[in-house]
C-alpha cells in the first residue's frame, strides 16, 4: 500500500513538472508596454529549473536561489526525519521477532523483550510499525515541500523587490494619552 502511495504521488508530481515545462505562455506577462529590467530590483531564475534540481538533490534548488540559509532545515529535517525511520524499524523488528519467539515458545530467559506477554508484544509491533510508516510518508511529504519551496522561491525572485508585499518589524516610540510608550511596531506593506 505504502509503495502504491509512493509511486502515484512520485507519478503524479513528475506529471506536473513535465505540463510546467511545456506551457507556452505565461498570463503574467509582461504587457508589451510595461518595462520589467532585469537586474534593476530584479534577480532572474527559472522556476522549472529550480524545481529539477530539487528533486534530482534535496537542497540544490535552494543553493540555485541563493538561498543558502535553508539548506540546514532541509537536511536537519531529512537526518531527524531518517534518524526516526532507522529507530522505529530497530524496535519494529525486534518486537516482531520477539513477538514469533513467544508465540513460538522459543523464549530466551535473557532477552527482556521475550518475558512480556505477547498481547504486550502485538501492540508494541503495531506501533513501532505505525510510527515508522507515519515517518516515511512525512519525509515524502517534506522531499515535495522543499520542491514547491524552489519553485516558489524562484518564481518570487522573478518580481520587482520593490513591488513585493513586505512585513517589517520596528522599534516604536508613541505617546497615547500624554504617556509616552515604547515598543514594536509591525507594519505591512501591499
Amino acid at each position: 500500500m505504502l509503495a502504491r502511495l509512493f509511486i502515484l504521488t512520485l507519478a503524479l508530481t513528475m506529471t506536473a513538472i513535465i505540463e510546467g515545462l511545456g506551457q507556452s505562455s505565461d498570463t503574467l506577462a509582461p504587457k508589451p508596454n510595461e518595462l520589467l529590467l532585469v537586474g534593476a530590483g530584479v534577480d532572474s531564475k527559472d522556476p522549472s529549473r529550480a524545481a529539477l534540481l530539487s528533486a534530482a538533490f534535496p537542497g540544490s534548488g535552494q543553493i540555485y536561489n541563493n538561498k543558502y540559509w535553508k539548506l540546514p532545515i532541509v537536511y536537519g529535517g531529512a537526518a531527524a526525519l531518517g534518524y526516526g525511520i532507522n529507530w522505529n524499524d530497530v524496535r519494529y523488528n525486534e518486537t516482531r521477532e520477539a513477538l514469533f519467539a513467544v508465540r513460538t515458545g522459543n523464549i530466551d530467559p535473557e532477552n527482556p523483550l521475550h518475558t512480556l506477554p505477547a498481547s504486550t508484544l502485538e501492540r508494541e509491533t503495531d506501533r513501532f510499525r505505525r510510527d515508522r510508516d507515519f515517518l516515511i510518508v512525512g519525509s515524502m511529504l517534506a522531499y515535495f515541500i522543499v520542491i514547491a519551496d524552489a519553485y516558489i522561491d524562484a518564481h518570487l525572485k522573478n518580481f520587482p523587490k520593490d513591488k513585493m508585499a513586505s512585513i517589517k518589524l520596528t522599534p516604536s516610540l508613541r505617546q497615547d494619552f500624554g504617556i509616552l510608550n515604547s515598543g514594536l511596531a509591525l507594519s505591512f506593506k501591499f
